[in-house]
């Protein structure tokens, strides 16, 4: 019998498009053995559903998406402070069981959406971040490594399409319900089972580099080695590691396309013009992505590879080779110069909310978050609550305190805490964010906004007779209107 392989597969309905601005109001996670035929475990599978959050309006397409009526939602017994509670809970005990975290586009919405509901809940974040990959990118690396293993369907541009809803019509998986965080999780589960059937080196390859310490060895062991990026359609790549990055654990992969001959011997002005150039030969690889590397073989399924051929490729990868330290060299200059000036441009000033990567929390403030989570007792938790030295961090405790209770009592619970004149500074600061009518961005929604979007998708609606979709705009322009109305009295 094969050693079990514990693999999570979860998926989140959220009230916003923006991982950093939502609210996550449904997780769904369901662990299998991959080992034993994809078995699902049940005590370590589940669901768990919450209310809004008081502070934050939702993006009206994402609500049309998922379609959880606004009632089913404020019904719910959680508050998102007590899901952020459980799942933070739940995740940790399946790590410590050594589960691979696994999702459909989880890199980029997922993972975000838990990392960031930790974060702004005191809490430590990067739970999934040991031992994870996505199903998404694998997908896509099917499309091009094993073309004809899964089916795909063309969307309006006439590229493929990798939406998951998609993936299951054309590779006939059904689910029971489209965009419910249940239903997408197996079948996510099931689309996984599908590729390691029909492209199992690709599944392979994806399981290989969740551990994003591995990545490094790997590629460097390899040499001469093939991967692929899709940004509007899936490409494939052929070439080696040039060297880090000025950011950690992202690293330099050059494109063999370009012959080395072109720009070893350039100055770092020379460099710069050549990559201003269309057919950028200068990669950047995540380490904390989990990459899919395939091996060079692979490149002949591309024509400008092909007509190339392995040889001469062989030839410019131990060219570059004996000269990657100075060539690396000259990129980071170039690279480091244009983050600089990113950076002075960069105005406007981030929000607490918005300070997961650089807020730097020490190991005492963390001590004190967590007790601040833990300790039921409003005076305790005002004594830790002045134990907090930055402001950054006393506004995520305050904004905590602020969402986790029910709206009818939420007042008299943040007093209990803090003081009245702190919950109507609080609610106008809120109310600042989500009532503005500029462009400027921010960490929250902001109505207005929404229901302008209201407007325009009802006139669309009014002129397809869709009575269903004008009740449902209807009753989301409701709840924005009494938000709205809420916080215009703290403005």
């Amino acid at each position: 019998m094969k050693e079990q392989q514990l693999v999570t597969y979860f998926d989140c309905e959220s009230d916003a498009g923006a991982a950093l601005r939502a609210t996550c109001l449904s997780v769904s996670y369901i662990t299998c053995d991959i080992n034993n035929n994809f078995k699902i475990i049940d005590n370590l599978s589940g669901t768990i559903n919450s209310r809004f959050k008081n502070s934050r309006p939702f993006e009206v397409d994402a609500m049309l998406a998922h379609n959880i009526p606004i009632n089913e939602i404020t019904n719910q017994k959680l508050s998102n402070a007590e899901l952020v509670d459980k799942w933070d809970k739940i995740f940790r005990k399946l790590s410590d069981l050594g589960t691979i975290f696994v999702g459909f586009n989880n890199m980029n919405y997922d993972n975000i959406l838990l990392n960031n509901s930790l974060f702004i809940n005191l809490k430590f974040p990067y739970i999934t971040s040991k031992n994870q990959w996505d199903l998404l990118p694998a997908i896509r690396a099917a499309s091009v490594f094993t073309p004809g293993a899964l089916n795909y369907e063309l969307n309006s541009k006439g590229n493929l399409s990798f939406k998951l809803q998609s993936m299951l019509r054309a590779n006939k998986i059904t689910t029971k319900k489209m965009h419910d965080s249940y239903e997408d999780t197996l079948a996510t589960l099931n689309l996984s089972k599908l590729l390691k059937e029909k492209a199992p080196e690709v599944f392979k390859a994806a399981l290989a580099l969740r551990k994003k310490t591995d990545v490094l060895p790997k590629i460097k062991e390899k040499g001469l080695f093939c991967w692929h990026e899709s940004f509007f359609r899936t490409k494939l790549f052929c070439g080696t590691y040039l060297g880090e990055t000025i950011f950690p654990s992202w690293y330099y992969l050059y494109d063999l396309r370009k012959n080395p001959e072109e720009v070893l011997s350039l100055d770092i002005q020379g460099i710069k013009k050549e990559l201003s150039k269309p057919g950028k030969f200068i990669r950047t690889l995540k380490a904390n992505k989990s990459p899919i590397i395939m091996d060079k073989k692979y490149c002949l399924m591309d024509d400008d590879y092909k007509q190339i051929g392995i040889k001469e490729l062989q030839r410019r990868y131990n060219l570059l080779k004996n000269h990657r330290e100075e060539f690396c060299y000259k990129i980071k200059i170039i690279e480091e110069e244009k983050y600089n000036d990113k950076i002075e441009n960069q105005q406007q000033e981030l929000q607490p909310e918005e300070k997961i990567y650089t807020l730097n929390v020490t190991g005492e403030e963390r001590s004190l978050m967590n007790n601040f989570n833990l300790n039921e007792d409003p005076k305790e938790k005002k004594i830790i609550f002045n134990k907090f030295k930055r402001d950054d961090v006393k506004i995520l405790a305050e904004m905590s305190v602020f969402d986790n209770f029910h709206p009818t009592e939420m007042k008299d619970k943040f007093c209990d805490i803090f003081s009245l004149r702190d919950y109507k500074r609080v609610k106008k600061r809120v109310a600042g964010f989500i009532l503005d009518t500029s462009d400027r961005s921010g960490p929250f929604t902001k109505i207005p906004e929404q229901q302008s979007r209201i407007d325009t998708l009802r006139v669309i609606a009014e002129k397809e007779e869709d009575e269903n979709r004008i009740n449902h705009l209807n009753e989301l322009d409701t709840y924005l209107e009494k938000m709205k109305n809420e916080f215009e009295k703290a403005s």
